[in-house]
C-alpha cells in the first residue's frame, strides 16, 4: 500500500509571515503585567507636560542633576516602603528612622571622628536596628503593623530630637573632613549625582529581588495570601520580619546619602516624610495593595508627585494650596487608576477572543464511507481499562504490549498485557499529559500541555527537556513559553518534532481557538544532542497530531480546525509547508503510520455545515461568545468518534465510526499494535481495541521510527 510521495507537486499552505489585527494587540497589552502602570504613566506625562509649557528651563540639565540629588533620599524611603507594603505591612516610622539614621551619621562622622565605612555602617545599623524591632514587634510577635510603626514613630522621634539638641551645636561646628565624605555629597558620576546612583542600583536590585530571588518570591506570596504561603512551607514570621529589617536597611543608606550632602540636621529633618512615601506609593500601586513589587509602578508614581510638589513650590504657590493642589489631583489620578484596573480584565476579556474569517475546503474523497453510509467499524472494539483512566489523549504501546496513556491528573498509567485490567501509576510528571513516543534508548518522551517536553525513563523518574522556544519577533506578548505541546514524533537522527497547539489559549479553554480560527500554532523541534529548541514554522492552524512518513523523509502534521493534514520536507523545512490531505469530513488529531505503509488519523470531532458557515463570519462568533452560555456555543459534533486510514499517497481509503450510541466519542490517537488498534480519546474514560483483519502481526507501532518492528 505504500506509495511514494510526490511532494513537488502538492499544493503549497499559506503561512503568513505574523498576524496583525488591531485587537489582539489591544488584548496583548491589556495582558502586559506594565500596563497597570498605565494611569500613573499617564499623570507623570501630563505633569511633565505641564511644567515644560509653565517653566522655562526646568528640564535642563543642571536643574535635572540637582532633582536627582534630593530626590535619591525619598526614592530609596519609596524602595523600603514598597517592601514592607508587598510583605502585607506598613511603616509610620520611616520619616524618623531616616532622621535618626542621619544623625548617626553625622554624630560618628564629626563627633566619633570614625573612618567613613564605620560611619556608613553604623547608620546602615541604625536604619537596620529600628527596622528589625518593627519586624519583631509587628512580625514575629504579631501585633499589628500600623500601631506597631506608629509606636516605633514617635519614640525614635523622641529620641533623634534629644540626641540631635544634645549635639547639633557639636556637629555644625566640627572641622573633621573627608574627600570620599564630600564626594558622596555633592561629585558627579557621569554627570549624575552619586545619590541618584545609589538609588538606581537599589531599585535594581529590589527589581531584581521580587523577580528572580527566593526571599523575592516568599515576600509577595506572604503578602498576597499569609494562609497559603504557610501551607506552602513559606516561614511566614521570619521573612515578616527580614522584610522590615531590609527596609530599614535601605532608609538607612538613605539616611546617609542626606547626611553627606547636608552635613547637618535640624529638628524637622524627615517630618511628613512617610505621608510623602506613603502617596508617592499609592499613586503607582493605586492603592495599598500587598503581594505587588511593582517597582516601576511606584518609581513612577514617586516620579509625579516629586516633580509636582516641586515644581508648585518653584512656581511661588503657598504652601497650603500645595498640599491642597496635590491632594485634589492625587484622589483624581487615583480614582482614574482604580477605575482602569476594576475594569482592565473585563476589557481583556473582550478583546481577547478575535475571530477571523476562514472557509474550509469542501469536504473529498468520503465516497461511501460517512458515517451514515458505512457499517460502525468500532462498534465490535473491545474495551480497555474502563473507569480507571481518565482522559487517555494518546496512547503508545512497548514491544512486550505494556500501554501507556497519559490522564487528565497529570499521570502516565501503565496497563500490563495480556487482559489489560488494572492500570497502574507509571510515573507521576504533573501538567496534563498528550503525546507519547519512545525514543532510541526506550524512554517516553511526553507533550505536556502546561509544562512542555518531559522525557520519562523506564524506572519512572522524568525530567523537563523543554519549555520555551525563540520569541516571534513580531508579537506584543512574549510567546516564548510552550503553551500547549501537543503531539510528537522523533526523527532517525534523534530530533524531536513536537506541535505547539495554540499560544493564546490553555488546555482548559482550547475551545477557544476554534472560535478564533487564527493562526495560532507552531511547529517546534528540539535537539537532545544540543539542549536546543527553535521554531520550525510559526503561525499554523492548531497543529496538533506530527507523524514522520514512512520514508523517514517528510513530517505530516495535522491542522485540526483546518481540517487538513500538512507535509514538510525534512531536508528543506525552510520552504514551509504543502497540503498533504484537505477536505476531511472531521478535526484531524493525532496520525501514526501504519504496517502497510498507510496512515491513521484519529478525528476528534466531526464537522457540518452549520458550523462551516459560521467559520466565515467572525462577527457572529465574536457575538456568540460575549451574549451565549458556552454550553451553547456552535462547535463541532464531538459524539462521534471516527479514524480515517489513508494510504501513502494521502488518499482516503477506509473510515472506521462508532456507533452514535457507542462508547468511543471524540477518538484523538490511535496506534496500531501486533495486528490491533488501540484508541484513545482526550474525554474519553477508557481505551478501546479493534482487531485488524489484514494488519501485519509483527508490526508495533508504539516504537521509535528506527526501532524495532
Amino acid at each position: 500500500m505504500s506509495t511514494e510521495i510526490d511532494f513537488t507537486n502538492l499544493p503549497r499552505q499559506r503561512v503568513p509571515a505574523f498576524v496583525l489585527s488591531p485587537r489582539r494587540i489591544l488584548s496583548d497589552l491589556l495582558a502586559k503585567g506594565w500596563i497597570e502602570s498605565a494611569i500613573p504613566f499617564l499623570a507623570l506625562s501630563f505633569v511633565v507636560v505641564g511644567i515644560l509649557a509653565s517653566t522655562d528651563g526646568y528640564f535642563a540639565a543642571a536643574n535635572l542633576r540637582n532633582l536627582a540629588q534630593y530626590a535619591a533620599d525619598g526614592g530609596l524611603v519609596v524602595l523600603a516602603l514598597l517592601i514592607v507594603v508587598a510583605v502585607g505591612g506598613i511603616d509610620l516610622s520611616v520619616g524618623s528612622n531616616f532622621a535618626m539614621s542621619a544623625f548617626a551619621a553625622l554624630f560618628a562622622f564629626h563627633i566619633l571622628n570614625l573612618p567613613l565605612p564605620a560611619v556608613l555602617a553604623i547608620s546602615l545599623a541604625t536604619g537596620t536596628l529600628i527596622g528589625g524591632i518593627n519586624g519583631i514587634v509587628a512580625g514575629l510577635i504579631g501585633c499589628g503593623a500600623l500601631l506597631t510603626t506608629l509606636g516605633t514613630m514617635i519614640t525614635t522621634r523622641g529620641v533623634f530630637t534629644l540626641a540631635s539638641q544634645a549635639y547639633l551645636v557639636d556637629i555644625s561646628t566640627s572641622m573633621h573632613a573627608d574627600d570620599l565624605w564630600d564626594w558622596i555629597g555633592f561629585e558627579k558620576v557621569l554627570t549624575m549625582p552619586v545619590g541618584f546612583w545609589a538609588w538606581l542600583l537599589v531599585a535594581i536590585a529590589v527589581f531584581v529581588m521580587f523577580r528572580q530571588t527566593r526571599f523575592g518570591w516568599h515576600v509577595l506570596a506572604v503578602g498576597g495570601n499569609r494562609k497559603a504561603a504557610r501551607h506552602g512551607g513559606i516561614q511566614v514570621k521570619a521573612t515578616v520580619f527580614f522584610a522590615y529589617a531590609l527596609a530599614g536597611l535601605i532608609v538607612g543608606l538613605a539616611g546617609f546619602l542626606f547626611a553627606a550632602r547636608q552635613n547637618s540636621i535640624g529638628a524637622d529633618t524627615g517630618i511628613g516624610m512617610e505621608f510623602f512615601a506613603l502617596t508617592a506609593l499609592v499613586v503607582g500601586l493605586g492603592g495599598f495593595v500587598p503581594g505587588r513589587g511593582a517597582v516601576v509602578s511606584v518609581m513612577i508614581g514617586f516620579a509625579t508627585v516629586y516633580l509636582l510638589n516641586n515644581a508648585m513650590i518653584n512656581a511661588g504657590f503657598r504652601g497650603d494650596f500645595v498640599q491642597f493642589s496635590l491632594g485634589a489631583i492625587i484622589i483624581a489620578v487615583l480614582a482614574i487608576d482604580v477605575k482602569f484596573r476594576k475594569n482592565r480584565h473585563r476589557l481583556l476579556a473582550s478583546t481577547y477572543l478575535d475571530p477571523v474569517a476562514m472557509e474550509l475546503a469542501p469536504v473529498a474523497g468520503m465516497a461511501g464511507l460517512m458515517p451514515h453510509e458505512t457499517t460502525p467499524k468500532l462498534r465490535g472494539a473491545e474495551i480497555l481499562g474502563a473507569g480507571q483512566i481518565d482522559g487517555p489523549e494518546d496512547v503508545l504501546l512497548d514491544a512486550e504490549g505494556n500501554l501507556f496513556c497519559g490522564t487528565r491528573n497529570g499521570n502516565l498509567l501503565r496497563l500490563r498485557p495480556p487482559s489489560y485490567e488494572a492500570a497502574e501509576v507509571f510515573a507521576r510528571i504533573g501538567g496534563r499529559p498528550l503525546g507519547l513516543a519512545f525514543d532510541a534508548e526506550g524512554r517516553i518522551v511526553v507533550c505536556v500541555a502546561g509544562r512542555g517536553l518531559v522525557r520519562v525513563a523506564m524506572d519512572g523518574t522524568s525530567e523537563l527537556l523543554t519549555d520555551q522556544t525563540t520569541r516571534s519577533l513580531m508579537s506584543v506578548q512574549d510567546d516564548s513559553s510552550i503553551r500547549m505541546a501537543d503531539d510528537l514524533d522523533i526523527a532517525p537522527n534523534g530530533i524531536i518534532y513536537f506541535t505547539d497547539a495554540t499560544k493564546r489559549y490553555d488546555i482548559e479553554s482550547w475551545g477557544l481557538d476554534l472560535l478564533e480560527g487564527r493562526p495560532n500554532g507552531r511547529l517546534l523541534s528540539y535537539d537532545p544532542k544540543s539542549g536546543k529548541t527553535r521554531t520550525v514554522c510559526d503561525n499554523l492552524i492548531f497543529p496538533n497530531g506530527v507523524c514522520l512518513t514512512h520514508d523517514g523523509r517528510h513530517l505530516l502534521v495535522a491542522s485540526t480546525w483546518a481540517s487538513s493534514i500538512l507535509i514538510f520536507d525534512l531536508a528543506n523545512l525552510g520552504a514551509g509547508p504543502r497540503v498533504f490531505l484537505q477536505g476531511l469530513p472531521g478535526y484531524p488529531d493525532n496520525i501514526n503510520r501504519a504496517s502497510d505503509g498507510g496512515y491513521w488519523v484519529a478525528l476528534a470531532g466531526m464537522r457540518n455545515p452549520v458550523i462551516d458557515q459560521a467559520m466565515k463570519y467572525p462577527g457572529l462568533r465574536r457575538r456568540m461568545a460575549k451574549r451565549v452560555p458556552p454550553t451553547n456555543w456552535l462547535f463541532g459534533n464531538l459524539n462521534i468518534g471516527g479514524v480515517l486510514k489513508i494510504d501513502g499517497a494521502g488518499r482516503i481509503v477506509d473510515a472506521l465510526w462508532d456507533a452514535p450510541d457507542g462508547p468511543l466519542y471524540m477518538i484523538t490517537s490511535m496506534r496500531e499494535h501486533r495486528g490491533s488498534l488501540y484508541l484513545g480519546g482526550v474525554t474519553n474514560d477508557k481505551i478501546g481495541r479493534l482487531r485488524l483483519a489484514d494488519a501485519d502481526r509483527g508490526w508495533c507501532g508504539g516504537e521509535s521510527y528506527w526501532g524495532k518492528r
